[in-house]
């Protein structure tokens, strides 16, 4: 039996999955205190949204379509993050 990409795209979606939640792990562990807390957030935001746009093209299958539905997912992401991102800001200026 020979797989095609098909098949083997989202093995290789969860693998890469995988290795980013590994990434924000040892982010967490080895850079928090080394950084500040917004850039810490930042490097997290962008391994987040990396994650988004892996399930939302391989699991969700949209990888093929250009159907509307993929930018809106990935957009809907990003500005949630965005959103906590600027909550983040405005907090550690205040603390501050």
């Amino acid at each position: 039996m020979k797989l095609g990409s098909a098949e083997i795209r989202p093995s290789r979606a969860l693998v890469q999955l995988l290795a980013l939640t590994a990434c924000v792990s040892a982010a967490a562990g080895y850079l928090q205190g080394a950084m500040p807390k917004l850039a810490f957030a930042v490097v997290v935001a962008v391994i987040a949204v990396s994650k988004v746009r892996l399930v939302v093209l391989d699991f969700m299958g949209e990888r093929q379509d250009r159907s509307p539905i993929r930018r809106a997912l990935i957009a809907w992401a990003a500005a949630v993050l965005a959103i906590a991102l600027i909550r983040a800001a405005i907090v550690g200026m205040a603390v501050t």
